[in-house]
């Protein structure tokens, strides 16, 4: 199975999701990578605040870092090849960057747009009438 390093700017934890003000795009990344790894795939991720270490034993990302700056990560590599620059990967990229089935879309039927509702009964009151 490919290896999937995403290498992130400072962080306050391991993952970003703590605090009062939390950012919804590691809360979905955060869910996004437990979702992949409980499929098998292999997802490591390492925050400059937490893990500089990380980022100094990577070539690739040190290189990256020197280059573009902070401002430039997160950065993902798979296999130590870079995949992704600048925003997170999708939960359909995980999956194909770590080669598992791609998580399955669901969809809701679209509400009646005809004028009766609730069964056809408008006298119910659940319409608002």
């Amino acid at each position: 199975m490919p290896k999937i390093r995403v290498f992130e700017g400072p962080l306050c934890c391991n993952t970003g999701v703590c605090g009062t003000d939390v950012d919804q795009r590691l809360v979905d990344f955060t869910a996004d990578v437990y979702w992949a790894t409980a499929r098998g795939a292999d997802v490591v991720r390492a925050n400059l605040a937490q893990d500089p270490v990380a980022f100094s034993e990577s070539p690739v990302a040190l290189q990256f870092v020197q280059a573009a700056g902070v401002e430039g990560l997160p950065l993902v590599l798979v296999d130590d090849l870079t995949v992704l620059t600048g925003r997170y990967p999708s939960r359909d990229e995980l999956a194909r960057f770590a080669g598992v089935a791609p998580a399955p879309t669901t969809t809701l039927p679209l509400a009646s747009t005809s004028s009766s509702c609730c069964g056809g009964s408008s006298s119910s009151g659940c319409c608002g009438r």
